[in-house]
Parts: structure tokens; sequence; C-alpha cells
């Protein structure tokens, strides 16, 4: 399992879970404003659109009733009349009178490009003269076939170029509407050509906030046939990809987004009214949401900024939120190292201020145990040294004791003067004034002394040598650490030597490194009775001695872990030449200061 720091993992989840929530506020920012800005232009276009539906239906109306008018006067009756029996000049008069009077409607009205009436009547005239001026004009060059007129008496033609006038090139919408003679019967047809581009002139004004500049328009009849198109120019060459999108409009008004050749419009349509007119209406989405834009861009700045904020206000966060854990890792770093002084500040979160007091609170009981279990254990370490002395110094003088009787049995009362001066400052060392730690010069001193009283008992049959250097003389030792080296040697180890082989025990001392040093003791003596296992093992503190010398030895090996530690002691082990070695690994302390501070730390 992938482990994180608690400091970058909650810098990181800080970090992304401002910028998800930056993303989702401007997200929803965008869309949401781009959903309201796009219903309100979309109601305010469509009421705009409403206003030019009412201005064009009322526009076709007035197209519509002028071709009532037309179609109702006495003049068109008097053309629409049999005239099979009139000749030449009267048609041409009847042709201009007609000319004269409807030109009167294409000059009141200046949206109507022209006026036609289509009637068999004149057929066999009309083909006399420039068929462009005429105003009259057979059924034959009726723009739709008479079939369209089975069911209705009027049609509107969507926007077309007028091929019945040779100089007319505008694009017109056509109203034909179907004229009846006295008996009822179809006389002719009159047609009004409205100009497209009045049409334009009405729905575009000059207002670009009403009329875009990017506007394009669709005015569609009942089946949402496109009658015109009226664009601006930049949109002129889309409106065939416009008019796909008006086949299935539904008859009420909306808006509909919508996307041609990669570029995006807003499609809005007016509903049907009761003449099945309609418009709709195609504008840029760019141009529409140009403020929706700049409110974007606004969200993205500030979103920006705020997420540059971020960054310092997290890290800031991070550190001062996981504050006490690195506190708490260092306070338990301090305890794994015996540091128990290891108080951590309290924190403004309630959590984690628990959790420093329950820490703190264990640390000082944890203090408080180890001071109780020190002071036990320096109780039960001076009661066993206590019971260890206790037991050491009424051997060591019944032994010396026995040898004083002897001595002054076998000889005089002067070797018994000597003998017991020696033992009188033998004692006075043993003793040093309650002491633990004795200068190494007053250890040797003890060590010779007994070693004196020995060779006074064996005469020149012990031999005691010292090889210390006065460097080591003034270092602190425990005491009485040499002396019972010596009387096991001369109790056990030279038992067994044989007639006129003198014994012999040399004590040295040498440095192992800054801090430590050794003690070596070495007699010629007959070595230690050892098991096959032992043997292997020479190089441990084990060690096999029988009789009342080992009794000693033992008493220095456990003073001796109980005042330095187990990492000091002593080894022993047999000399290839014959006899005994005992190495005794010290620390180097050249003040009883030291040597105190170093007993306490135990």
């Amino acid at each position: 399992m992938r482990q994180w720091r608690l400091k970058p993992f909650l810098f990181c989840s800080l970090v992304l879970s401002n910028i998800l929530f930056l993303i989702v506020i401007t997200v929803a920012i965008y869309f949401s404003v781009s959903y309201f800005f796009t219903k309100q232009i979309s109601e305010a276009r469509l009421q705009g659109l409403h206003s030019n539906q009412l201005q064009l239906i009322e526009r076709l109306k007035d197209i519509e009733g002028t071709a009532l008018t037309i179609s109702t006067h006495q003049t068109m009756k008097t053309v629409l009349e049999e005239n099979s029996g009139i000749d030449l000049y009267e048609y041409i008069v009847i042709q201009r009178n007609v000319n004269e009077w409807l030109s009167t409607f294409t000059f009141v009205k200046p949206f109507i490009n022209s006026v036609q009436i289509f009637t068999d009547q004149y057929v066999q005239y009309q083909k006399i003269g420039p068929a462009g001026k005429n105003t009259i004009l057979p059924l034959a060059k009726l723009p739709v076939s008479l079939s369209s007129f089975d069911k209705v008496d009027a049609i509107w033609i969507p926007a077309h170029r007028d091929g019945t006038l040779e100089s007319n090139e505008k694009p017109v919408l056509t109203y034909i509407l179907k004229m009846y003679n006295r008996k009822g019967g179809t006389a002719g047809f009159v047609a009004i050509h409205l100009d497209e581009d009045s049409l334009t002139r009405l729905l575009f004004s000059e207002n670009t906030v009403s009329s875009p500049t990017n506007r394009s328009l669709l005015l569609l009849d009942a089946g949402n046939q496109v009658m015109s198109r009226m664009s601006a120019q930049v949109n002129s060459q889309r409106m065939e990809s416009f008019q796909a999108h008006t086949s299935a409009l539904a008859s009420e008004a909306g808006f509909k987004p919508i996307e041609l050749e990669g570029n995006k419009y807003l499609m809005i349509y007016t509903s049907q009214s009761q003449e099945k007119w309609r418009i709709a209406e195609f504008l840029e989405s760019d141009e529409l949401y140009r403020d929706v834009n700049t409110i974007r861009n606004i969200v993205l700045m500030i979103g920006g900024v705020v997420l540059l904020c971020v960054f310092p206000v997290a890290s800031y966060l991070a550190s001062r939120m996981i504050r006490p854990v690195p506190l708490l890792l260092k306070g338990f770093q301090k305890i794994e190292n015996g540091n128990f002084d290891a108080d951590v500040e309290q924190h403004f979160i309630v959590e984690f201020n628990k959790l420093i007091i329950g820490f703190n609170f264990m640390t000082g009981r944890l203090k408080m145990m180890l001071e109780e279990l020190e002071q036990k254990n320096r109780l039960k370490r001076d009661l066993e040294l206590m019971v260890l002395q206790s037991q050491i110094n009424p051997h060591f003088l019944y032994n010396t004791l026995d040898m004083i009787n002897w001595a002054a049995a076998v000889k005089g009362n002067t070797e018994v003067s000597f003998m017991a001066a020696r033992l009188a400052k033998l004692f006075r060392i043993s003793l040093s004034g309650g002491s633990t730690f004795i200068p190494l010069k007053d250890e040797l001193e003890h060590a010779r002394l007994y070693a004196q009283i020995q060779q006074t008992r064996l005469e020149d049959r012990f031999v005691y040598n010292e090889h210390v250097s006065p460097f080591f003389k003034q270092c602190y030792v425990p005491k009485i650490i040499l002396q019972p080296f010596i009387e096991n040697a001369i109790i056990h180890g030279f038992a067994g030597l044989q007639e006129g082989q003198k014994a012999e025990v040399a004590v040295s001392a040498e440095r192992i490194d800054e801090s430590r040093f050794r003690i070596v003791i070495a007699d010629n003596g007959v070595g230690l009775k050892q098991s096959k296992d032992e043997s292997e093992r020479r190089k441990t503190s084990s060690l096999y001695v029988s009789g009342s010398g080992g009794y000693g030895i033992k008493n220095v090996r456990e003073r001796l872990e109980l005042y330095l530690g187990e990492q000091y002691g002593l080894i022993i082990e047999n000399r290839d030449g014959g006899g005994v070695n005992v190495d005794l690994t010290l620390p180097y302390l050249d003040s009883l200061e030291k040597a105190n501070e170093f007993n306490k730390s135990r």
C-alpha cells in the first residue's frame, strides 16, 4: 500500500478540492448565466418578432385589400366584360386607361412593384406591341397554373423575379386574386407584385440593438414554406442552410440553438397567426453571448486569482493543522532515545489538543514510573552490594587471621607485626570512606598489600609484578576487583606446582579506545577446569571454578555488572603456556565526578 506524508497529502487534497470547487462553480455560473441570457434575449427578440409579424401582416393585408379593390372596381368590370367586337384602337385605349389607373396604386404605395391583369378577353391584340409595358396580359403568362385555383380564390407566390416584365430584376412576392364576371365565371386574375426589398426595409431598422447586423429572417406560410428570405450581407450565403431548419417547426413560438458549418446560431420563431404567416429569425450566438462570454472570462479570471491564492493558503493551513503531528513524532523519538522531557504545546483543534494532553500525561507518567523504577533498582543494587560486602569481608578477614595465626605459631613476632600492619592498611583501603569508586593506584596498592601478606607466608615461592602506566593510575574503578583474582590464583592455581617452581602473578593495563581500557591479571598456575562446551566459549564471561575463590570472582563480576553495565565486565580463560588470564574491561573515568555520574546513569 502506497504511503503519503500528511502535509503533502493534506496540501494536495485542499488544492484539488478547491480546483474542483472552482471548476464546478465556474461551469455552473457560465451555463446558468448562458441559460438565463438566452431565455431573456430570446423572449426579447421574440417580442420584437411579434411586432415585425404584425407589421408584415398589415403590409400583406394591404396588398390583399388592394387586390380586392382592383378586382371589384368598375374599371375592371368594364375590362373583363365581353369585348370580342372591339377593334385595335379601342384595345389600346383600354390598355392605356388601365395602366394609368393601376399606376395610381404603385404611386401611392411604393412597396408595390407592379400590378398586372391576366385575361383572355383581348388575346387577339395582346401579341401586338412590347409585352413588357402591357398591364393586361393573357392567362398563358400567369406565373402559376390555373389548377392552383381549383380550391382557392387567391394565392401568394414566394419571392421570385417577375418574368412578365423584361426590365424587372428585383425579387418580388406576388399575390394573385381570381376575378369573376357577372355570370359567376372566372373572368381573369389580378396579380400584385410586392417588392421584397420593401419588406427588408420594413423589418430591418437602422437600430443595431433591435436589428443586429448579423440578423437573418425567413418569412414562412402556413406550411412552413419559405416565402421570402431577408438577411444581413454577412449571412446571405447561409440562407439555404437556415431554410433546412424551418421545415419541422412547431406551431407555437419558441427558440432553438443550431449549428451550421462550425458556427453556432440561435433560431427564434413566432407562432402561426390567423393569417398563417410567421417569421423565423437567425442570430449568431457569439454576438448574442458577448456579455455572457465577458462574464465567463471575468469568472475565469477571478477563479485564476483565487486559485493562485489557494496554494499559499493551503500550504499555511496544512502546516497549521498538522503542526502537532511533527511535534508528537519528535516527542516519540525523544522517548525512544530515553528522554522523557517531551512536552508538546496545546493546539486549537479539540481532537489534537486531547491527543497532546494524553501524550504529555503519558510522558509524565512514564518519567515518574522510570524514576520510581530507578530508585527501586538503585536501592536493590545497594542492598545487594551491602549483602555482598557483608559476605566478602568476614570471609577475607577469616582467611587473613588464619594466616596471621599460622605465621605467629611458626615464626616470630616481627613477621606478625609486618602482616598485621599491612592487614590494617588493607582494611583501610577496602573501606575507602564508603566510596564505591576509588583511584586505580589505591586498588593496585590494595592488591599489592594482599600479595605482600601472601609473600610473607610463601616466602620466595610467590612473585607479584605490576606493569601499569601512571596514565591509568588516576582512573577511578570499583574497589576490590583485583584481590579476589590474586587470591583465586594462590588458592587454586598454585596448588599443583612442582617443587622448585615459583608462583607468579602479573597485573598490567592497556588502552582499548578513547572511552575504555583493560586490566589483565595473568598467573602461571594450573589453569581452569572446563567442560568441552565451555572451552568453545572462552571469550565469554562464563566461569567454572570450584572452592572459595570462585565466590570472590562471582562477587566481582556481579558488582561490575551493577556499577558499569553488561557491556563491561570480565573474561577468564586459560593461557596457552599454562595458567589463567583475567581480562577486565572498564570505562576510562579520570575523575570522581565522572565516576559518580556514570554510576547514576545506570
